[in-house]
């Protein structure tokens, strides 16, 4: 039997010794085991990924008010981070109608910046007419118009 193979018998035989000495070499040369750990992730990354999607996936089943807690943990620092973004925190009225309701982060589509803070319906009407002044301008004209021409049949059947 070669030199080679008694070793082999050996770790074979003593798994908790080899286990020991893997982990002695580990604490004693923490940038190769930190290079060999950056290599396995390279070469597994979807493995790895799977893995911790399944694992979070059991550990939200296993302790729903953790994830609670996680969940507003992460609606805390969303806010604190669009209130640093905007320089001013969540305003209780629209920038734009002035009404008192739930504001709702605006931000450009095109260059990301920040707008102002407005309500849910000023904000979806602004994402239904895609930012687009001119398109804005013509609804407003198409409203002058047809106002007038309502008040002008109202005057004619009151007389």
């Amino acid at each position: 039997m070669t030199t080679y193979e008694k070793v082999k018998e050996w770790r074979k035989n003593n798994p908790e010794k080899v286990a020991e000495q893997a982990q002695r070499y580990r604490a004693k040369h923490p940038e190769t085991n930190k290079k060999a750990k950056e290599k396995y992730r390279e070469k597994n990354l979807e493995l790895i990924r799977e893995k911790d999607r399944l694992r979070q996936a059991i550990r939200r089943k296993n302790d729903p008010d953790a994830q609670k807690i996680r969940n507003e943990h992460f609606k805390i620092r969303r806010e604190a981070k669009m209130w640093e973004i905007a320089g001013r925190p969540r305003a209780d009225k629209c920038d734009i109608c002035n009404k008192f309701e739930m504001t709702v982060f605006d931000h450009c589509h095109v260059r990301g910046h920040f707008r102002g803070w407005i309500c849910d319906r000023c904000n979806k009407t602004l994402g239904l007419v895609y930012d687009d002044i001119e398109l804005l301008k013509k609804l407003i004209s198409y409203l002058e118009v047809i106002d007038g021409k309502i008040n002008s049949e109202e005057e004619e059947c009151d007389s």
